[in-house]
């Protein structure tokens, strides 16, 4: 394998000398380490265009008999160059642990998956499991089986479990590229964009985007700056969660250290909690309490009606725009890319707007000097009037992986 990586001129002599090892071989420990091989050597690497009809062939006659000891095997190498054919085969060569466990026979691992509000789901992936795979698996788990809703969601890859997302994984990249040995590596799931529109007839999936649009909030990637009128906003989300939590709750009045909890980190300091108690008050002697799932519900069509709803939000530390104040916010959507600036004490101003179908390249920057942030170049106009603009924040990498995962699903391919 690790021949075949560093020249492409031996594929097609290491696909003859394997099939030749699995073909009439009365030894049966060299017969299913040949076949071991031609499982990765499939998932790896294509053969020539002259062999491929051949190496196809020989898979198909191999797996058609069921009764045969490799059948199955047969089955996943068909599978695996099927794959490797449409998306690229895998980067990285298996690590020793997984090398191990694939030469004696355990072609698959556990992997959990972190969701939005803490929720785990548990799976088990193959060798050769891309990201596509898994988002299905999960979304109809969910509910949410059309694939036009499907392309909606991305695995996000993190080496920690801190609150950033971490990189967001393209739909073709194998799951193992990027597990690490040593277990580092977490998988979130997160929606990067809403095109279609939500449907709560599955717990599972209210939970999710409940989890995700929550954090969101309350994270300052929604609500940005501040006015008195947002405060009512604040007040009745503060309701909706607090209504959320058990029905026990429902008949309580939330204390000021439960309204803090409700309130976005940023409007603290912003909002008086007299004011916010008293609204909310207000709010609980007018209404009706709601169930849990129904007032999850609530607080998302609510918060979906925010003018930022469906942005990806990132705090800017550096502009090459001297003329937005600093440090700014930096929006994409499905449609376009936003600056904003970040004055706590009105509410956010768009400064600046890219529509993706403008945008030319981008690439990331290294940081200019030891210490520095790392950051993002976009080169955006016309070829009569090209613009670029750079930014830097700890997140570029993340950033330009999302921009890239939202390309892929709009019909502004590059």
């Amino acid at each position: 394998i690790q021949l075949c990586k560093e020249k492409e001129i031996l594929h097609d002599e290491v696909y003859c000398q394997v099939i030749k090892q699995v073909t009439h071989n009365p030894k049966q420990e060299s017969l299913m380490r040949g076949w071991l091989l031609l499982n990765l050597l499939t998932g790896y690497f294509l053969p020539s265009n002259t062999l491929m009809p051949y190496a196809t062939k020989f898979l198909q006659q191999a797996s058609s008999d069921p009764s045969s000891t490799h059948h199955d095997i047969a089955k996943i190498c068909q599978s695996n160059l099927r794959k490797n054919v449409m998306y690229g085969g895998r980067r990285h060569l298996p690590f020793p642990a997984e090398m191990e466990a694939l030469l004696k026979g355990r072609g698959a691992r556990r992997l959990v998956i972190l969701m939005p509000g803490g929720v785990e789901y548990l799976t088990r992936i193959k060798t050769f499991t891309v990201s596509k795979e898994l988002l299905q698996e999960i979304c109809e788990q969910m509910g949410a089986g059309e694939q036009e809703e499907i392309r909606e969601f991305a695995l996000f890859a993190t080496r920690s479990i801190a609150n950033n997302p971490g990189k967001p994984m393209r739909r073709e990249e194998y799951l193992h590229d990027y597990l690490l040995e040593d277990n580092s590596i977490t998988m979130r799931l997160r929606r990067v964009t809403w095109n279609t529109p939500l449907h709560f007839e599955n717990s599972i999936y209210t939970d999710f985007h409940y989890g995700q649009i929550l954090w969101d909030y309350m994270n300052g990637r929604i609500l940005l700056g501040y006015s008195k009128e947002l405060e009512m906003q604040v007040s009745i989300l503060a309701m909706l969660q607090h209504w959320a939590k058990t029905t026990e709750q429902q008949s309580t009045v939330p204390s000021r250290e439960e309204l803090q909890e409700y309130t976005p980190k940023l409007l603290r300091a912003r909002i008086s909690p007299q004011a916010l108690e008293s609204h909310v008050v207000q709010l609980l002697r007018a209404r009706q309490p709601l169930p849990p799932m129904d007032a999850k519900i609530q607080f998302i069509e609510h918060v979906m009606e925010l003018p930022l709803f469906g942005y990806n939000i990132y705090l800017v530390k550096r502009i090459s725009d001297e003329t937005i104040p600093l440090p700014c916010f930096f929006g994409v959507n499905k449609e376009q890319i936003v600056v904003l600036d970040s004055c706590l004490f009105v509410l956010a101003q768009i400064c600046r707007v890219i529509p993706l179908k403008e945008l030319q390249k981008m690439r990331t920057l290294r940081p200019a000097s030891e210490g520095g942030l790392p950051g993002m170049e976009l080169n955006y106009g016309s070829a009569a009037s090209p613009k670029t603009l750079w930014i830097e924040l700890p997140q570029a990498k993340e950033v330009y992986h999302t921009i890239v995962v939202i390309l892929s699903q709009t019909e502004f391919q590059h």
